[in-house]
């Protein structure tokens, strides 16, 4: 499974991916209305607090949630690089909304484990594990056939 998008906040959780990455790929769109344990919250919010804590970063002594992971993967189907947004906030009252440019995976940064441990936990909600409920086989379709509504 490749997990290529990642979408949470308070009302929402949707999840792109890709299963059978290896012979037919076929993409599907993961939309819950349903909650995802406080894993996947957790792991959302030390990425926004890693990149906050990181040299000359741009949030730097703010607080804030990333909503969106998108995650492009090179031949191999390893990560490339990914693009965070989500929201800021300073102690002043300041809110801003903000997005990255494309960050380029360098080895093992911690930065780059934040994310991964996102897409682990992404994984985890998608196949059940991480739900609080259990998800219905009906929430998976094939993302060119989504025409609104839960999928």
């Amino acid at each position: 499974m490749i997990v290529h998008k990642i979408h949470v906040n308070n009302n929402v959780v949707r999840i792109g991916y890709v299963k059978n990455e290896d012979e037919i790929p076929q993409e599907y769109t993961l939309k819950s209305n349903e909650l995802a344990r406080p894993e996947l919250y957790d792991a959302m919010q030390n990425i926004f607090t890693t990149r906050a804590n990181s040299e000359n970063c741009f949030a730097a002594g703010c607080y804030g949630d990333i909503e969106d992971i998108t995650i492009k993967y090179n031949r191999e189907n390893r990560v490339d690089n990914y693009v965070l947004s989500g929201t800021m906030y300073s102690d002043d009252g300041l809110v801003a909304a903000f997005k990255t440019g494309k960050i380029h995976v360098k080895c093992r940064t911690d930065l780059d484990i934040a994310v991964r441990s996102a897409v682990k936990e992404a994984e985890l909600f998608i196949q059940g594990k991480r739900a609080q409920m259990t998800l219905d086989i009906e929430a998976e379709s094939p993302a060119s056939q989504l025409r609104g509504g839960i999928a």
